[in-house]
């Protein structure tokens, strides 16, 4: 297994609110997440790197694991945990009011592979050619694409696009997704700043030239976004069997 990261505050933001963690436990399980601090939000970087950092101290010490289940309700406990623990801090902090994060990811096992989502992060999975989306965006134009209230080229531009239904740290309960995936070989793993300006397809091209190394790719789907216009902070994480 190679895998590899990269965050970039982008060519406008002041702040980088994007945190990442590629961890593994004693048994070779992987969790490899991204958590994207709310942008406007206060200290949406705190959020992110006290989210991400929750899951490190947890996950090395994590297993062995009985069933691909007990993986899911490992996940769905601590996905509650860490947002109880950031609602606390804002309301504890005042300079922390409001804050979230998204947290996507994917943990990889000897058992079979989980994806997480919460907002609007996401993971793809790289197979057989293909780019495959595997997570939802959990967003208010989202849900009503779904929904079938606004057509596709509605919720291009749509005003309230970057609106989150579910976040870490927001709400009482985050209700994170959280489902089993057929194995893949590769996956992709990106904040909004990547693939709300880099497209899937050309994510793909990236992905698939096995001339360049896997922290190469990493770059170059950076330096893409970048030369784009890097209108957000941008992380990438690849992971490739």
């Amino acid at each position: 297994m190679e895998y590899c990261a990269i965050t970039d505050i982008g060519n406008l933001r002041e702040k980088n609110q994007d945190a990442y963690l590629m961890v593994s436990n004693a048994y070779g399980d992987l969790l490899l997440l991204v958590a994207d601090g709310i942008g406007g939000g206060k200290a949406g970087e705190v959020a992110s790197i006290e989210t991400v950092a929750y899951f490190e101290r947890i996950f090395k010490d994590s297993g062995p694991f009985s069933d691909i289940e007990d993986v899911r309700s490992f996940l769905s406990y601590h996905i509650d945990a860490v947002n109880r623990h950031i609602l606390q801090m804002s309301y504890k902090y005042p300079e922390y009011e409001g804050m979230g994060t998204t947290l996507t990811g994917v943990m990889i096992t000897s058992l079979g592979d989980v994806v997480i989502n919460c907002g609007d992060s996401r993971v793809y999975g790289i197979q057989d050619g293909q780019i495959l989306r595997l997570t939802n965006d959990d967003t208010y134009v989202n849900q009503m694409l779904q929904e079938g209230r606004i057509t596709y080229e509605e919720a291009i531009d749509h005003p309230k696009k970057h609106y989150l239904v579910k976040a870490i740290g927001i709400y009482e309960d985050c209700l994170a997704d959280i489902h089993v995936i057929e194995t893949m070989d590769r996956y992709l793993i990106c904040s909004d700043g990547l693939h709300s300006y880099v497209s899937d397809e050309e994510m793909l091209e990236i992905v698939l030239n096995d001339d360049f190394t896997l922290e190469e790719k990493t770059n170059r789907l950076k330096d893409l976004s970048l030369e784009k216009g890097g209108y957000d902070n941008i992380t990438v994480i690849l992971f490739k069997r």
